[in-house]
């Protein structure tokens, strides 16, 4: 047989099997990809639904009706008084991430096992003729009141931290001026030294400049979330210098002197409370005892006389 009549039979024997290659692996129609879609999404719908059912009913029931509650009673609190707890919570530091919700949820609770106490004390007292009315009223108005006074709480010892980490701040913030580093500089280096809330506040206001925001508004943001008159005095001359082209070295440099002398004249201004506030102590614990070791034998000679 010759080469050429051998070709001719390779290449219809390759025709031949790419024909019937096309043939055998052919395209799904478009009723069987539709079909195959339906399953798939049956397939997926009934997973979900497994899934859904293999979750706790905690999950699947308690948790979904607790959200919509506490959903309602936010809503239903007045938009002053939402804004007033995101204040305390801010003044807080936001403490274990708290939310309004969480707030809301905290005073409900506090308020139902203050209620409980009370009557159960009102149980043991039932015959002893106080006034049951104030027993029952009481508790649960002080366990509504209890999350805000926590809140207060934890904004006042963040703010004394605060208020004590500040003078030292401004001495390595007029330091590291006087070295020739910029604002933005040596208030970073600041973050990296101080500890605590303060620490905390110039990160979050350092970042707020790296993403964009104007100096001024990000000095004026801290100040706002501090509420520590030293920190508001500070940041507000050194806008104003900024404002008016002063050289911020001299400005902090004023601002340092000025909050050390408002630190001692209200050390001076304790330090004169002291002897009054050591009165009360003394007239209800101290006198008596002295009367006592004083007058007794006194008293003594008097009733054995008769």
């Amino acid at each position: 047989m010759s080469p050429l009549v051998l070709i001719l039979f390779g290449l219809v024997a390759a025709t031949g099997a790419a024909i019937a290659t096309g043939l055998l692996g052919r395209g799904s129609t478009p009723e069987e990809k539709f079909a195959a879609k339906l399953a798939g999404i049956e397939d997926h719908a009934m997973s979900l639904a497994e899934i859904e059912l293999s979750k706790p009913v905690s999950e699947r029931l308690i948790k979904p009706a607790r959200d919509r509650i506490l959903a309602l009673m936010v809503a239903r609190l007045p938009a002053s008084r939402q804004q007033q707890i995101r204040a305390q919570i801010q003044g807080a530091g936001h403490p274990y991430n708290i939310t309004v919700s969480g707030v809301v949820t905290a005073k409900f609770i506090a308020a139902v096992v203050a209620g409980m106490l009370g009557a159960l004390l009102v149980l043991g007292l039932m015959h002893a003729g106080f006034p049951l009315v104030l027993l029952l009223a009481g508790p649960p108005v002080l366990g509504w009141m209890l999350p805000d006074r926590w809140l207060k709480q934890k904004a006042g010892g963040r703010r004394s931290q605060v208020e004590d980490s500040i003078p030292d701040a401004i001495d390595l913030l007029t330091i590291c001026l006087d070295a020739g580093l910029s604002f933005d500089a040596a208030m970073q280096r600041i973050a990296e030294k101080v500890e605590g809330p303060l620490h905390e506040e110039l990160l979050a206001m350092l970042s707020d400049i790296r993403y964009g925001r104007p100096r001024a508004e990000a000095l004026l943001a801290m100040a706002e979330r501090l509420e520590v008159e030293d920190m508001t005095a500070f940041v507000n001359a050194v806008v104003q210098s900024q404002k008016l082209g002063v050289a911020l070295g001299d400005t902090v440099r004023i601002q340092a002197t000025e909050i050390r002398r408002r630190r001692r004249q209200a050390a001076e201004e304790k330090a004169a409370q002291a002897s009054l506030k050591m009165l009360f102590p003394m007239i209800g614990c101290i006198f008596p005892t002295l009367f006592i070791v004083l007058m007794g034998p006194v008293a003594i000679l008097l009733l054995t006389r008769k």
